[in-house]
């Protein structure tokens, strides 16, 4: 065998070997897939994956909590950004993932990631919420621009300030509210609504907290924000739960408001007269832009 032979043959099997270990076109599986995948093999170490038409990923981990005091964000979710090239999922911070779909709804999902040996699994894609005028204006990664604050006593305001992002150092010096200061150290940045209904609050440093939203009005643009899934009820965030009020301009869909507004009461008894119920009026006013 003469020297160019050899070295064709060494070449072609250079070749061969790097096609079988990396994504390839025969890997390719067409267009970019969207959407939340969800694994059900106990055994596997994510629970999850979603990938959002922003170019954005969300990875689950499968882990079992005690107590909160034993997880931090980061211990169960892994978020950030994600290149699509010729079929293979390159996801920045994690690793690598291919999906071959089995059918429309079922996928195998092959994972190369820094923290595990390569594996696969198996997931089904979750559905999805209609395709509405509202959800395709909703669904996004949308940036904080400033927070307004109210607080109200029998409808006087006599706290009103506004702060850059979501910044509450202001309510802590005001209020005193040091316990609060310590819960929500991580300052926010921006929230998702994904079309798999995923509703996640993003902190400085890429932290992510993950829950779920789904409409109570959309006419009106009600919506409600759930942390009671399987972790995010340990790292539920009090300004973003409960009812919200969403406002995305069709005019100007790159800009966004979203108001939570809540009310306590309390009575103040007379001996010889009815109580008096006086009510105390807590409203806050997210100004963002789409990322």
């Amino acid at each position: 065998m003469n020297a160019q032979r050899l070295l064709a043959l060494s070449c072609a099997a250079l070749l061969a070997f790097i096609g079988f270990t990396s994504c390839n076109k025969e890997n390719k599986t067409g267009d970019q897939a969207v959407g939340k995948f969800e694994i059900q093999d106990k055994t596997s170490p994510i629970s999850s994956i979603e990938l959002t038409s922003d170019g954005e990923y969300i990875i689950t981990k499968n882990v079992t909590p005690t107590k909160s005091d034993d997880l931090d964000l980061n211990d169960v979710w892994v978020y950030g950004d994600f290149t699509f090239v010729d079929g293979c999922y390159y996801l920045k911070g994690f690793g690598q993932i291919i999906i071959n779909w089995l059918s429309d709804a079922k996928a195998e999902i092959s994972i190369e990631s820094g923290g595990w040996d390569p594996f696969t699994v198996q997931a089904t894609l979750a559905s999805t919420v209609k395709d509405t005028k509202m959800n395709h204006l909703l669904c996004r990664h949308w940036i904080f621009d400033k927070t307004h604050f109210s607080l109200a006593y029998n409808d006087f305001s006599f706290i009103n300030f506004e702060a850059k992002g979501c910044d509450f150092s202001k309510w802590y010096e005001d209020t005193g509210d040091e316990e609060e200061n310590e819960n929500l150290e991580e300052e926010c940045t921006g929230i998702i609504f994904t079309q798999s209904g995923t509703y996640a609050v993003v902190y400085d440093g890429g932290k992510i907290n993950v829950g779920s939203w789904s409409w109570e009005n959309a006419e009106d643009g009600s919506l409600a924000c759930d942390w009671s899934t399987r972790y995010s009820s340990f790292f539920k965030d009090y300004r973003f739960q409960g009812s919200l009020v969403v406002d995305v301009q069709e005019g100007d869909p790159s800009t966004c408001t979203i108001v939570r507004s809540f009310e306590s009461s309390m009575e103040k008894f007379h001996l010889f007269s009815a109580p008096e119920v006086h009510k105390l009026t807590t409203t806050l006013t997210y100004y963002l832009h789409e990322e």
